[in-house]
């Protein structure tokens, strides 16, 4: 019985210094973008990644908000037992053709730089694809954790 007791709290204390999820002070890669595409269209191609890419083996989940109101729309991919953001974008409509977009991720595993540029570019052309093949604008990089 000490045994598990001793094993429960070296757990315990090995997983609370590891953060799961985004951090608030934005050292999670993440990028801001505009693209030409109207922001319901970029929330159904967003909900589609996230359900393709981003749940591991169907252990996190794809939660999706939109605002007609506000003209905005947001996807998230919690993590289980704390429902912490492992990815998250956010769409605000421009205009009725074009969106301002804010993609960020956890940073670990498939949750990287580059599947921010994957989301980016699945929504840009509408395609979802785990991995980007387009070239990526070198002016407007993803901000990795230092």
């Amino acid at each position: 019985m000490l045994r598990i007791l001793a094993g429960a709290a070296l757990l315990v204390a090995g997983l609370s210094g590891c953060a799961l999820g985004i951090d608030a002070d934005g050292k999670s890669p993440h990028g801001h973008y505009k693209v030409e595409v109207g922001y319901r269209a970029a929330y159904e191609i967003a909900m589609q990644q996230a359900r393709q890419c981003l749940t591991g083996k169907d252990a996190y989940t794809v939660r999706g908000q939109i605002d007609d109101v506000g003209r905005k729309a947001t996807v998230r991919v919690t993590a289980p037992f704390t429902s912490n953001d492992i990815a998250r974008v956010e769409i605000a409509a421009i205009d009725s053709s074009n969106s301002d977009l804010h993609i960020a991720m956890w940073g670990r595993s498939i949750w990287d730089g580059d599947a921010v540029v994957a989301m980016r570019d699945a929504i840009r052309f509408g395609v979802p694809s785990c991995v980007s093949y387009m070239p990526s604008d070198r002016n407007d990089p993803v901000r990795a954790p230092k």
